[in-house]
């Protein structure tokens, strides 16, 4: 992502080296959907926009530290002009920890889930994701070590607030030379235990995904996706899930305008409904 620093602050400590900075990014979209499901607006109009603070800075002796938070601007009245995903964060060499309401669950740490099609996604691969997506967390620990991931995370009650599902997640994952491997283990209080495995692999112009999830109650769910790179600036996926009870396939494409703009279109079925979108997403 080409990033367009707006702010930026270097504050020299009296101690010396320790500096701190903040930084903010962003990114939109728009374009034009289309739902079989809706009755009366089958088609529809979508944009968003979202600005991303991130500030951080280091101590004299090397701990990391910082901060960030979305504030965010769309079509959906229930979301719009709204700000969220915040957290605050300590890290070293020995990885970081996590606390808000933005952080990612264990199994999501470590790179589990397949690709979606559409410029803001029709919904396939939430039918693979869907049984270890049912985590919460507010606190998470995510630590790299050479080609090993490790993630774990926990749903804490926050003062003020009302008690929370004392949800967690672990997560592990190995990145080889073009291939990826992972295993999650997601608890829900008010919801299932599923054991998630997954994978990718990526030879040349060609990238493929897959998820299996197994849940201590109901179907299993899978997924897999596969990309295909035509050129420089084009890109195919195509994408299939199912929950065990409804199925999902989509095909999509991306053509890459350059300067953090895209192009991007997806067709498919979701669940017994048809689904189309066709739209663009920037980066600054």
């Amino acid at each position: 992502m080409k990033k367009l620093l707006i702010a930026t602050t270097a504050l020299v400590l009296v101690a010396g080296a320790a500096t701190a900075e903040v930084k903010m990014t962003g990114d939109a979209r728009f374009g034009l959907s289309y739902n079989s499901a809706n009755a009366v607006n089958d088609f529809t109009a979508e944009y968003r926009v979202r600005a991303k603070f991130n500030m951080s800075g280091k101590t004299d002796g090397g701990l990391g530290f910082g901060a960030s938070f979305i504030l965010t601007g769309s079509s959906n009245t229930t979301t719009s002009d709204a700000t969220g995903s915040s957290m605050v964060w300590v890290s070293g060499s020995w990885g970081q920890v996590s606390v808000g309401e933005g952080v990612d669950t264990g199994s999501d740490s470590v790179g589990l889930g397949i690709a979606d099609v559409g410029y803001k996604g029709i919904g396939v691969d939430d039918l693979a994701e869907g049984l270890y997506a049912e985590s919460a967390a507010n606190i998470n620990y995510t630590g790299t070590f050479g080609a090993v991931t490790v993630g774990v995370s926990y749903n804490l009650p926050v003062a003020g607030g009302t008690a929370a599902d004392q949800d967690w997640s672990i997560g592990v994952g190995y990145k080889g030379d073009g291939f990826k491997v992972a295993l999650g283990y997601d608890s829900a209080e008010f919801g299932t235990n599923t054991l998630t495995i997954g994978g990718g692999v990526t030879m040349g112009a060609i990238s493929a995904n897959v998820i299996y999830s197994m849940p201590d109650a109901g179907a299993d769910a899978y997924g897999v996706d596969f990309g295909y790179k035509l050129n420089s600036a084009t890109a195919l996926t195509v994408a299939y899930a199912t929950d065990g009870t409804d199925t999902a396939f989509g095909v999509g494409v991306a053509y890459t305008m350059g300067g953090g703009a895209k192009l991007v279109a997806g067709i498919g079925e979701v669940a017994g409904d048809t689904k189309a979108e066709v739209g663009m997403t920037f980066s600054f």
